[in-house]
């Protein structure tokens, strides 16, 4: 496994370079995830947090391209999104059973890149299974409790980059030589890695369901069909 986000990043940006010149769809994509903080470990080795809160389903939205692999059941995809995070938690102080309710509102863009599999691939309707890796970039983030709002970025107390693994399914309809539609569950789970803010010891995977819808439009006639002939 790479060690570290920069070599993650450049693995990205490099996919991404040679992906866009063989672009045969563009993607346009929106839909609603929770997150939450998994596995974490503050500074002193253990786990404070309380993860019994209602989680907050928030609006995402992305866009993108995807180019076939030699044959139209691989294709490799390049994106960007716009991700906001609403994250009800708790901290336990002490011995105290109840936990201090924690509110974290977290804004991201990212780029990502990966692979589609289509399990079932009919020319009108496809099942599909994907994997990706995304670099997400944070932008605005707060946190609130007992009336007190803090600016992560501003006190460096919150990690700014992300690197995460996605998978998931889709399912596609053929719609027109021109265009498609789909529906999309994905999961996504940050590499845990030593982070770059105040909290020196603190880690923690940011992971997130997600459900979505999207359309596909075809680019360059790739997408024109033969059904038969006289």
């Amino acid at each position: 496994m790479f060690k570290n986000k920069s070599t993650y990043s450049y693995i990205l940006f490099l996919t991404a370079f040679i992906s866009v010149g063989n672009a045969q769809q563009v993607y346009l994509e929106a839909g609603v995830e929770n997150a939450y903080f998994k596995n974490y470990v503050n500074n002193l080795g253990g786990n404070t947090l309380d993860l019994n809160y209602a989680k907050s389903e928030d609006l995402f939205l992305e866009s993108g391209l995807r180019a076939n692999f030699f044959t139209d059941r691989f294709q490799g995809e390049v994106g960007a999104s716009y991700n906001k995070y609403i994250i009800n938690t708790g901290f336990y102080v002490g011995n105290n059973p109840q936990s201090i309710p924690l509110r974290y509102n977290l804004t991201y863009i990212g780029v990502k890149t990966g692979l589609n599999f289509a399990v079932l691939n009919d020319a009108l309707f496809k099942i599909k299974v994907h994997a990706n890796i995304s670099f997400d970039y944070l932008t605005k983030a707060t946190s609130a409790y007992q009336n007190v709002v803090n600016d992560l970025i501003t006190d460096n107390t919150y990690d700014r980059t992300l690197l995460r693994y996605h998978r998931g399914l889709s399912a596609e309809y053929f719609i027109s030589d021109n265009l498609s539609t789909y529906i999309k569950y994905n999961i996504a789970d940050s590499f845990i890695e030593k982070n770059q803010d105040s909290n020196i010891g603190e880690q923690y995977s940011l992971h997130t369901n997600a459900f979505s819808f999207g359309l596909l439009f075809s680019i360059n006639g790739s997408n024109n069909r033969c059904y038969g002939s006289f």
